[in-house]
């Protein structure tokens, strides 16, 4: 393996037509890179919470978790999402090793505080383990990972997949990270997409309120993800097959935003 690529899928986008299946044929295609996948599922936990009657809170947009609420949220991410998705890749020929944060120690979890507020069993990445990583990078398997993680004293924690999968980023050091959903990458207020953000072009932007609301956050998170040796964000929305590979080979972005220092 030549390149590793770190890939964040939501939950909306996994049940959006056939981009997983599309997906796969990209992961077939490209055998010496070696790809993470870190998956959601924010629509379908609030589906199931609603079946059961489980009513719900989100905080600056994390869900407020006690202990019932975080068994179901790992009921469905980890038992069901997960094995679907894992299915799904299996079937279009991509080896496929679907885990959560608590197999083999992946992702150690600490209580996260919202602004100093509990919000119960949600958590922070506080290590990841890269041993499971290594593992499948030399046996040509896949991994796709529930962030759901265990505590130091054995809790369980529903972790955020965009902060799980930046850390698990930063952990293997990525060549890119490549966030796939259905905002088409980072735009000016005027709704221009930007193709190509560095650091001093991102700051520049968001000083003079070109970047905004809700674009920020994304910005940072991509930002953060160079100071810590990724080499390339992508934000990027899924435009059919090839997307993938199409996206790999440019230095700048067809289907989204490029951030990189250069």
């Amino acid at each position: 393996m030549n390149r590793t690529v770190v890939i964040k899928l939501g939950g909306a986008t996994i049940e959006r037509g056939r981009v997983v299946e599309e997906l796969a044929g990209d992961l077939h295609d490209m055998p010496s890179v070696f790809s993470i996948i870190v998956h959601g599922g924010g629509s379908e936990i609030g589906r199931y919470l609603k079946i059961l009657g489980k009513k719900f809170t989100f905080v600056k947009g994390l869900r407020v978790t006690d202990e019932d609420t975080v068994e179901i949220v790992e009921m469905v991410l980890s038992g069901k999402m997960n094995k679907q998705l894992v299915a799904r890749l299996q079937r279009c020929g991509v080896k496929a090793l679907g885990v959560s944060g608590k197999d083999m120690g992946l992702l150690r979890a600490k209580k996260y505080m919202q602004d100093g507020e509990d919000i119960g069993f949600v958590g922070e990445i506080a290590e990841v383990d890269t041993t499971l990583f290594d593992m499948c990078a030399a046996y040509g398997v896949v991994p796709v990972v529930s962030p759901i993680s265990f505590g130091d004293n054995g809790e369980t924690f529903n972790v955020n997949a965009d902060h799980a999968a930046l850390d698990v980023a930063r952990a293997v050091a990525c060549d890119d990270m490549v966030f796939i959903s259905d905002v088409e990458g980072i735009y000016r207020a005027n709704g221009e997409i930007i193709r190509h953000l560095t650091p001093s072009l991102a700051d520049q932007l968001m000083a003079s309120g070109e970047i905004t609301g809700g674009m920020i956050p994304k910005v940072i998170s991509a930002l953060d993800c160079l100071e810590h040796g990724v080499k390339r964000a992508r934000i990027i929305t899924w435009k059919g097959p090839g997307t993938l590979q199409k996206e790999l080979a440019g230095d700048e972005s067809l289907f989204g935003t490029l951030v990189s220092s250069e």
